[in-house]
């Protein structure tokens, strides 16, 4: 994709996750629209424990910076180890609801992540289901900032979807570009970017990073480690 096609591509996911800030949480939660049935739950469920599982063994400490911290559901978890969190994000609508979930207890900054510039260095950043919605024409660029939001002994924590499909929101994939349905019928095309764990950690070891990727036990999502490569 050229850079004008990116351009439009990440307004229009802007947008998208604009418009579905109100039912984000139902499909994490699995409910309405999105539930699933008894056995899937069950799976899905396990493997989001093993997230924050593996989350709490962590331990964000210190002055955490958390990208694109939508409406708050891995903030509460970075808050209870952090000594001070930094939330950003694109969508205001989002960070309202990441605010009324987290009682005001963070820092809430609404920016383009794209354009943003980190005001100090952090200790961790974190992002959840963000990585993957970075195009690859920007990858480079993007893990450059997470650069320079750190400390020099600073980590990287990442969770996201691995590649098994969620048939709750998607309607196509092709290439980098996924078309997501709300669930008033409505249709976006997004970024949305998958990786085996050997995969990613080449990816990222090419721009100077150094993670370790995992794939939760049932398939859903995949959670990372990481520090900048010496």
């Amino acid at each position: 994709m050229d850079g004008p096609m990116v351009g439009r591509l990440l307004a229009e996911q802007r947008r998208y996750y604009r418009e579905r800030a109100s039912e984000y949480d139902d499909w994490w939660f699995r409910r309405g629209s999105y539930a699933l049935d008894t056995e899937t739950a069950g799976r899905w469920f396990a493997d989001v424990r093993e997230l924050e599982a593996a989350l709490e063994e962590f331990g964000p400490r210190g002055d955490v910076l958390e990208l694109a911290a939508g409406t708050g559901i891995w903030t509460r978890h970075l808050l209870r180890h952090a000594d001070r969190v930094t939330a950003v994000d694109a969508v205001g609508e989002v960070l309202e609801l990441n605010r009324a979930r987290t009682s005001g207890a963070a820092d809430y900054i609404v920016a383009d992540i794209f354009k943003w510039e980190p005001p100090r260095e952090f200790d961790v950043c974190f992002f959840g289901f963000w990585h993957s919605h970075v195009p690859s024409r920007h990858f480079e660029a993007f893990w450059q900032l997470v650069g320079r939001a750190l400390k020099p002994e600073g980590c990287v924590f990442l969770v996201d979807n691995a590649r098994l499909g969620d048939s709750g929101h998607l309607v196509s994939s092709t290439g980098e570009v996924a078309r997501r349905r709300l669930s008033d019928g409505r249709e976006f095309d997004i970024v949305k970017r998958f990786w085996e764990p050997g995969e990613l950690e080449r990816e990222v070891a090419a721009v100077g990073w150094r993670l370790s990727v995992r794939t939760t036990a049932n398939g859903y999502f995949i959670w990372a480690t990481g520090t900048k490569a010496t």
